[in-house]
């Protein structure tokens, strides 16, 4: 049960598209309950298609976020009162880091480097994950999809919708070498994404199955109470096969994007 979804605290924030994926636990198959709907309105949980959102990205703009790499921030602490050390302050955000790197990684389940001043703020530290491809390919298929949180991880975005997530929990996208996605792309993600989301007016007892490795999916903001669960799950063994290599490229597009 991710009780983020259903908190009054955050019902009007926006989630937007994304996966369950991390390089130590993939999920293949989830499996979400309508428990209760928004006792008001809103809250329609939504998905829509890795495969066309893929299709439809322009292709300069999926090669540069592929060719480059994306690594996705997800916490910022801000530790500028450390500045009154003086001398210590160094040594004080070194001991820092390690503390906040010894509680944040188990939580997440993933690979994570804590990082200062990576959005040009020198006393915020962000646990920041590992360099990843935006782009997997299928298991079964073979068929490219775009596997990537940016839409709703990049901050850019979260900036200009509803949203109620604390400093402490903001989040942002940036290249694998932590270097800036101008606003151009970050727009063209969204619009591509936004093109292709599906709203499901889901019923107290309703189950949606999806397919983890090429849906993604979100929710939208709501007034009242609503408790909607989900369950992983996978078939055996089979992990995800991160498409990192630039040189394929262009043969996935003109295989896939006719």
């Amino acid at each position: 049960m991710y009780e983020e979804v259903n908190k009054k605290s955050l019902a009007g924030h926006y989630i937007g598209l994304h996966n369950e994926s991390t390089f130590k636990k993939t999920a293949a198959y989830g499996a979400f309950v309508c428990f209760s709907p928004a006792s008001v309105s809103g809250g329609e949980f939504f998905i829509a298609d890795g495969a066309k959102i893929f299709r439809d990205i322009k292709t300069e703009v999926l090669e540069d976020l592929y060719t480059r790499g994306v690594r996705i921030s997800v916490s910022n602490l801000d530790l500028a009162f450390l500045g009154a050390l003086g001398p210590l302050k160094e040594n004080a955000m070194e001991f820092v880091k390690g503390l906040v790197d010894k509680a944040v990684a188990p939580k997440f389940d993933m690979d994570l480097d804590m990082i200062y001043g990576t959005d040009g703020n020198p006393g915020r530290l962000q646990a920041i994950e590992h360099k990843q491809s935006p782009i997997n390919r299928h298991p079964e298929s073979g068929r490219p999809v775009w596997f990537c949180n940016l839409h709703n991880h990049a901050r850019y975005l979260r900036d200009r919708r509803p949203c109620t997530v604390p400093e402490v929990g903001m989040t942002d996208v940036y290249y694998g070498d932590l270097s800036k996605i101008p606003p151009a792309t970050l727009e063209h993600i969204n619009d591509v994404s936004n093109k292709h989301i599906q709203n499901l007016d889901m019923e107290a007892g309703d189950v949606l199955l999806i397919d983890n490795y090429r849906m993604l999916h979100g929710r939208q903001t709501f007034e009242g109470d609503r408790l909607h669960a989900v369950s992983w799950f996978r078939k055996g063994d089979e992990q995800v096969e991160i498409v990192e290599n630039p040189n394929p490229l262009n043969a996935l597009i003109n295989q896939f994007i006719k």
